[in-house]
């Protein structure tokens, strides 16, 4: 459970201390956007060495910067907190800091910090701070005196890839009736490595699914990611609650479907984020650039638990039902076949059309 330990302590501000044994190098970071007025005094104390500001490649472009590292920026003491949540995540029209002493950062702990802040649903931005005068074979004892967790990249890999393969089972079904139909049961997921809970519907014939050795169905499925504002509130700035009710109606009308939902609300950036992405949107910037500029990538979206949902249901080939280039590419990377793709028309609104335009434009969406 310590990356689960982690990722907790990330998101209420503490501070995570990482080593590399290969390189001989010890930070330790925290989150920007949770900054407090003491954090950078509190830096500086406990590793004998000033802060600096991490910030991912996107972010550094999105600030003007030509590159395609992630990259360090000496603190100026002069800064406030303020200052630094600008850092973290103004437009560049309204950053007005002076960014001295930037250094390309290649590194392992670097790339490892902004993957966690990223797990934890924070901007991928972080206080970082190198450990002076402490050997690397004490760095664990050191740490235990601080209070601080502590992990060593190469453990890190290890417990990351092992999250790739989130040994799923089922761990509850029921007959669910809902509007569209009453021929529909729900089953809920779950595995030993990670705290969420994972569901999908089984309407019409593929209920029957698992009571056979082998599926000979070639089902219509939907894999939806989270999108509480259009799947719940019916949000006009998307299209993502009409794709959900649409596919679950051509389900029904196709007498069998899966919906596998997964919670990856904002492209897997959470909802926070996801309204800060917004409130760039209407300060003029499309959905992607909205993204980038917060550090993100334009989508974080991964299928492997759809993987392993399908797997479990014994579905070998299925029939499509997206929009997305990208999600049947990443699909069929990992070995699901794909015998169709079905097409979701949704009509745009005054609200959705640029947000529409960007998807087709920008991530070739068949739209």
């Amino acid at each position: 459970m310590q990356f689960e330990r982690i990722i907790s302590d990330l998101k209420r501000g503490k501070k995570i201390v990482i080593f590399d044994t290969i390189s001989q190098t010890s930070i330790l970071f925290s989150s920007a956007e949770l900054i407090k007025t003491n954090t950078l005094l509190n830096h500086k104390q406990i590793c004998s060495s000033y802060p600096s500001v991490l910030l991912s490649a996107n972010r550094c472009k999105s600030l003007g910067i030509k590159t395609n590292e992630n990259c360090s920026c000496t603190i100026d003491l002069n800064w406030t907190k303020d200052d630094i949540l600008s850092l973290a995540f103004s437009k560049k029209e309204n950053f007005n800091l002076q960014i001295n002493g930037l250094i390309a950062e290649t590194n392992e702990i670097s790339k490892y910090c902004l993957l966690l802040l990223k797990k934890a649903k924070l901007l991928p931005t972080a206080i970082v701070t190198l450990i002076s005068g402490i050997d690397i074979n004490k760095i664990y004892s050191w740490s235990r005196e601080k209070n601080l967790i502590c992990i060593d990249v190469q453990h890190l890999d290890e417990i990351l890839k092992k999250n790739l393969n989130n040994d799923l089972e089922i761990v509850a079904k029921a007959h669910l009736p809902i509007k569209q139909t009453k021929d529909c049961d729900l089953i809920v997921f779950r595995s030993k490595d990670d705290l969420n809970e994972y569901f999908c519907l089984l309407i019409g014939k593929t209920r029957s699914i698992l009571k056979k050795n082998k599926s000979e169905q070639i089902p219509l499925v939907r894999i939806h990611s989270q999108c509480i504002t259009g799947d719940i509130l019916h949000s006009l700035k998307c299209d993502c609650g009409q794709q959900l009710k649409k596919s679950i109606d051509l389900m029904v009308e196709n007498n069998g479907g899966i919906l596998i939902y997964l919670s990856q609300e904002g492209r897997n950036i959470g909802l926070t984020n996801k309204l800060r992405s917004y409130n760039l949107q209407d300060e003029g910037l499309d959905t992607i650039d909205a993204n980038l500029t917060l550090g993100f990538e334009d989508d974080e979206r991964t299928y492997e638990i759809a993987k392993e949902i399908l797997e479990i249901l014994k579905v070998k080939k299925i029939e499509l039902i997206t929009n997305n280039p990208n999600k049947i590419k990443e699909l069929k990377k990992m070995g699901i076949s794909i015998k169709n793709r079905i097409p979701i028309v949704i009509k745009p609104n005054n609200y959705n059309k640029k947000y529409l335009k960007s998807k087709k434009l920008k991530s070739s969406h068949f739209l």
